[in-house]
């Protein structure tokens, strides 16, 4: 049982007003007469009555305390728990990372919710993470087993939509069930799937590393890093470099930042060390106060040139693939990660083997131009680059196969077209020269063949180094037989492993936390990384807002699950009788009834 309306029950205080009342005695009062021995008759009496009497027990009395309880128990509206009622009720929890830093918020307010939900003994909980990715983390009628599993809860992600986590929700509640969005900011728009805002956010200040480069400078792996304050106020930190096993690089350094002040900072690795890890003084998000770093080593591909010959364009090609970066030479094109070719090759060139190939310059000194519009089509190697002050001279002819795929048009004619052979390799050819015409001068030739070489570097199956996002997408080569062992994901400092099957490579991301991690599959390591956190969204919690009403959807749930009590009708007849017995047996009643008629006139 519970009061709809509590306050009421401050009406029983009028309980010891009514005693009061009758513990009182009307005063004596002065009466004047006309003789004086008709004061021998009389017996003396005080001139006032004592003010408190000993309480004497009266019909009336009792009546009207009975009218009090009555009419409190009227207000206050007492409410029964239903026989068939079940509660049902889902809280979606927040996963954005800035919800770290409200855990205990959030925590308590769930708790506060349920103890003020009526206590049932059927009741349908949902307790689900906004993280489409990980699973329900509390399904039964357990108040205190959901309670439990509040720390099963991880906040990491970035900004993400909400409404995949509230329609599960809906789902398993039903229509009749509320659900609640646990999150840090308040806003006017409309929940989906009848959903209701529960934020527990307020302003908080936080610096942060906000984004971090390592560059080489004069031969040495420099690291440098930006330093942030969400406040609006100043806010001083301490901050230093941290070696491998916990060693310390630098000392501690004090650092004041303005209100939304960005400071860079930078350094050198020391001697023979590969990994850093910049910290910052604990503040309230811990994810931006680590950023891990360490030198990247990409993979090198072995790239194979022809022998430079007089106005074939082969030394043209071999002076624009010089300048692009981790490359190494190679003396055969069987050794070749990629061969760089004038079209016709002087060797074959194989269905296994990376190759980008130009067409040969025209003969003669009179040159046709190729005419017509030029229109690339939708692809990342082409994707925002300039093509339209190419000139292409018209010459010797690659031949376009049919299953390669047309990046460049010019009127009907292919420009660039991109073959992925039956052994997975890539062929990018260039039906234009680098000798007549000014591809050489236009920076999307530069582009476009390092764009493809990257892709050839990332399908490459060989060690890397890199620097990554937390949670970002990872693009690794690897074997990706039927019978191709899984790759492994190890976080270290306690972080567990991931593995995902060859076939699923593409689904693997860098951990949610900051800290170093390897991907390997089988006894080969592919990748050394490290992942750090730098959402600027995220990490600003000056705009959080805290709940300002009342939860209206809970307070619907209680009301269903509860019904008014059915005997008001009798208790309200019961109120009016005992007004009346009240009244009846009132001593001006009883004088009323016992004084006499008047009599008639004459």
């Amino acid at each position: 049982m519970s009061f709809a309306n509590p306050a009421a029950l401050w009406c029983l205080l009028a309980l010891p007003a009514v005693l009061a009342v009758h513990f009182l005695q009307k005063r004596g009062r002065r009466q004047v007469v006309t003789t004086l021995f008709l004061l021998e008759a009389l017996r003396r009496q005080p001139a006032a009555g004592r003010r408190l009497e000993r309480l004497r027990g009266s019909i009336p009395l009792w009546m009207q305390l009975l009218m009090v309880l009555i009419l409190t128990w009227l207000l206050a509206s007492p409410r029964w728990l239903r026989q068939d009622a079940v509660l049902r009720l889902a809280f979606v929890l927040d996963a954005s990372a800035s919800m770290s830093a409200f855990r205990a918020e959030a925590e308590t307010a769930v708790t506060n919710v349920l103890r003020s939900l009526p206590e049932t003994n059927r009741a349908e909980l949902v307790l689900l993470s906004s993280d489409p990715a990980q699973p329900a983390l509390y399904h039964g009628g357990s108040i205190s087993e959901l309670l439990s599993s509040l720390p099963g809860w991880q906040p990491l992600l970035g900004v993400h939509d909400f409404s995949p986590a509230l329609r599960t929700a809906r789902s398993l509640v039903g229509a009749r069930g509320a659900v609640v969005l646990v999150t840090d900011h308040t806003s006017a728009e409309v929940m989906p799937q009848g959903a209701e805002r529960l934020s527990v956010g307020h302003e908080k200040a936080n610096v942060g590393w906000s984004g971090a480069t390592v560059e080489d400078a004069d031969g040495q792996p420099r690291w440098r890093a930006l330093m942030r304050n969400y406040g609006r106020t100043p806010q001083t930190r301490e901050w230093r470099v941290e070696a491998p096993g916990g060693t310390t690089a630098s000392p501690w350094t004090q650092t004041t930042l303005g209100p939304g002040e960005t400071r860079a900072m930078s350094g050198l690795f020391p001697p023979q060390v590969e990994e850093l890890v910049l910290r910052l003084q604990s503040d309230a998000l811990p994810l931006d106060d680590a950023l891990p770093l360490l030198i990247p080593h990409p993979k090198i591909l072995a790239l194979h040139l022809p022998m430079p010959q007089t106005s074939d364009g082969s030394a043209e090609l071999r002076d624009l693939l010089k300048k692009l970066p981790s490359l190494r030479p190679a003396s055969h094109p069987a050794q070749a990660d990629v061969r760089g070719l004038v079209w016709p090759p002087s060797i074959a060139l194989e269905p296994g083997q990376n190759a980008v190939a130009f067409a040969s310059p025209p003969k003669g000194e009179q040159v046709a131009w190729l005419r017509g519009q030029i229109v690339a089509e939708a692809h990342p190697l082409v994707e925002g680059l300039n093509w339209q002050s190419l000139l292409a001279a018209e010459g010797m002819v690659i031949p376009h196969r049919a299953d390669a795929q047309v990046l460049l048009w010019q009127g009907t004619r292919p420009l660039i077209s991109l073959l992925r052979t039956s052994a997975g390799a890539q062929h990018l050819f260039c039906h234009f020269d680098l000798v007549r015409g000014n591809a050489l001068k236009l920076p999307a030739t530069a582009i476009l063949l390092h764009r493809f070489l990257s892709t050839v570097r990332q399908e490459k199956i060989a060690l890397e180094s890199a620097n990554f996002d937390t949670g970002q997408r990872l693009r690794l080569g690897c074997a990706t037989a039927q019978d191709a062992a899984p790759l492994v994901l190890s976080a270290r400092d306690g972080g567990g492993t991931t593995a995902v099957p060859a076939a699923q490579a593409h689904l693997l991301r860098a951990p949610a936390s900051p800290g170093f991690f390897q991907v390997s599959q089988g006894d080969q390591i592919l990748l050394h990384g490290a992942a750090a956190f730098a959402d600027v969204r995220e990490a600003d919690l000056s705009t959080a807002t805290p709940q300002e009403k009342p939860l209206r959807l809970v307070t619907e749930l209680t009301e269903e699950a509860l019904e008014a009590d059915p005997l008001t009708p009798l208790w309200l007849l019961l109120f009016l009788a005992a007004l009346l017995v009240s009244w009846w047996y009132s001593p001006s009643a009883r004088l009323a009834a016992s004084a006499p008629s008047p009599a008639p006139a004459p």
